[in-house]
């Protein structure tokens, strides 16, 4: 009967998170060429199902445009079509560049650590920040203004 060491499981599992920076470093260039190349197509496609149907816009509506535009450096386009496209944007490749660093180290960094402490947070500060950028332009979108009641200086 053949034993299985004690250090395999440990190399496997080293290999395991280079294959999935790469994997992820990949995944962020081939959506930034994406969104590059789209505005190039001779169609515009509808991205939102929602919109479709409701004739309102969603929490993500102009995501996508928001991060086209971001890639060709039109931050200010970009913050006008979703703010939370921009910041996303940036945030992939801050994250990129850490995972490259990671990758030409070859030492990972303590994500599951700072997951375990700061995920939950996160998740709900992106959720609580898409319900209310969402609420405000449903607002605008229905009442022609941020909010509808009297504001002195606008948002």
């Amino acid at each position: 009967m053949v034993e299985k060491s004690s250090t395999e499981p440990v190399k496997r599992r080293g290999e395991s998170w280079q294959v999935s920076r790469l994997l992820y470093l990949l995944l962020v260039g081939a959506g930034t060429g994406v969104a590059f190349l789209m505005p190039l197509l001779p169609y515009q496609l509808p991205l939102c199902l929602f919109r479709l149907m409701t004739g309102y816009p969603c929490a993500g509506c102009g995501m996508m445009r928001s991060v086209e535009a971001a890639v060709r450096g039109h931050f200010r386009e970009a913050v006008e079509w979703h703010p939370l496209g921009l910041a996303l944007f940036v945030a992939a490749w801050l994250l990129a560049g850490l995972v490259g660093y990671e990758l030409l180290t070859q030492r990972p960094l303590p994500w599951e650590a700072w997951l375990r402490r700061w995920g939950v947070v996160v998740a709900w500060a992106l959720l609580f920040t898409f319900l209310v950028l969402w609420l405000l332009r449903l607002s605008y979108y229905r009442y022609g203004q941020w909010l509808p009641i009297p504001l002195k200086v606008p948002l």
